[in-house]
C-alpha cells in the first residue's frame, strides 16, 4: 500500500539560506510544506490553487533550492562546521574532565579548556546570529 511521500526535512536548512531568493509564492508554500507540515490539500486552500499547483510550486522550488546549494554550498558548510564546532567542544571537555581527575591539575589546562569553551561558544552564536 502506497504511504504519504516521505519529506525531504533537509530542504527547510536550504530554505533558511535560500529561501529569500525564491519567489515569495515559492517560499509560502515550500514553508508551509516543510516547516509547518501542512498537506497539499491545505496549502493549495490557503493560497487558492489547485494541489497540482503547490506540488509544481514545490518541485520548481526544490529546484531551484538545490541549485544554489549546489553552487553556493552554504549549507553543507554551515552543517560541517557545527559538526566539527561540537567535536572541539567535547574534546575541550574530555582534556578539562581528565586534567580534574589528576592528583594535581594544571590550572593551565583549566585555563586552555576555558578559553577554548567560551571561543566555541562564540562561535556558535555568531553562527545563529547570522540567521541560521
Amino acid at each position: 500500500m502506497a504511504g504519504k511521500p516521505q519529506k525531504n526535512l533537509s530542504y527547510s536548512i536550504l530554505l533558511d539560506f535560500y529561501g529569500s531568493v525564491l519567489t515569495e509564492k515559492q517560499r509560502i508554500i515550500l514553508t508551509e510544506y516543510y516547516d509547518e507540515d501542512l498537506s497539499l490539500a491545505e496549502i493549495a486552500e490557503n493560497m487558492g490553487i489547485t494541489r497540482q499547483g503547490v506540488r509544481d510550486a514545490i518541485k520548481h522550488g526544490e529546484a531551484a533550492l538545490n541549485e544554489l546549494e549546489a553552487k553556493l554550498g552554504n549549507a553543507r558548510r554551515h552543517t560541517a562546521m557545527q559538526r566539527d564546532l561540537e567535536r572541539l567542544q567535547q574534546l575541550a571537555m574530555e582534556v578539562r574532565c581528565c586534567n580534574s581527575g589528576l592528583y594535581t591539575s594544571s590550572p593551565q589546562i583549566e585555563k586552555d579548556t576555558g578559553e577554548m569553551l567560551t571561543i566555541i561558544q562564540r562561535l556558535n552564536t555568531q553562527e545563529d546570529a547570522d540567521g541560521i
